[in-house]
């Protein structure tokens, strides 16, 4: 699934499945829900400007990426398209 964000013509978010992401080669280093976005910074600063906490844009594991948590405190993790 894609999604878009506002302001944006092209998708930036792409919501993928486990059984999709494993045979790319991606390598899920924890248990934490992945959302991939082409445009990484955009996203966080949506996020930001709705005001959800966003922890600050990494790197790790071959990717860029950052945390939000869910209303109920789980972690889900932004990264970068591969």
């Amino acid at each position: 699934m894609a999604l878009k964000l506002p302001g944006s013509d092209e998708p930036t978010i792409l919501l993928s499945d486990r059984s999709e992401v494993e045979p790319a080669g991606y390598d899920r280093g924890n248990d934490h829900p992945l959302i991939f976005c082409s445009n990484l910074k955009k996203a966080h600063e949506h996020f930001r400007a709705g005001n959800i906490v966003a922890g600050g844009i990494q790197d790790g594991g071959g990717t860029q990426f950052f945390d939000v948590r869910d209303p109920e405190g789980n972690v889900i993790e932004i990264c970068k398209e591969p």
